[in-house]
């Protein structure tokens, strides 16, 4: 299957992209979205942006994301984590099967 990009009218939305708590602290990179923005994917899939609270395997296919704090850990949800591993504060979008 083809790299998923956005069907959300949202510019710079990279679904498999993660940004690193470090960089984000010495601003050598910025957020791509809000917490808890939300866009559909071309796969069909509606991803979350999302931090993660601890660390996180990739493609962890049971992830929580928080719906208040937009805090991601991998445990018992239906998210899936990004193709690669987090830390906590990192920041990437999840992904939820769609109905």
């Amino acid at each position: 299957m083809a790299t998923p990009f956005t069907d959300t009218p949202k510019l710079g939305v990279k679904p498999l992209v993660t940004v690193l708590a470090t960089d984000l602290a010495s601003g050598a990179d910025k957020p791509q979205a809000r917490l808890g923005s939300q866009v559909w994917g071309s796969d069909g899939k509606r991803y979350v942006y999302a931090q993660a609270n601890a660390s996180i395997s990739a493609s962890t296919a049971v992830c929580t994301v928080n719906a208040t704090t937009f805090l991601a850990t991998a445990s018992g949800g239906s998210y899936t984590s990004p193709a690669t591993a987090m830390v906590a504060g990192d920041q990437g979008w999840f992904a939820a099967a769609s109905v």
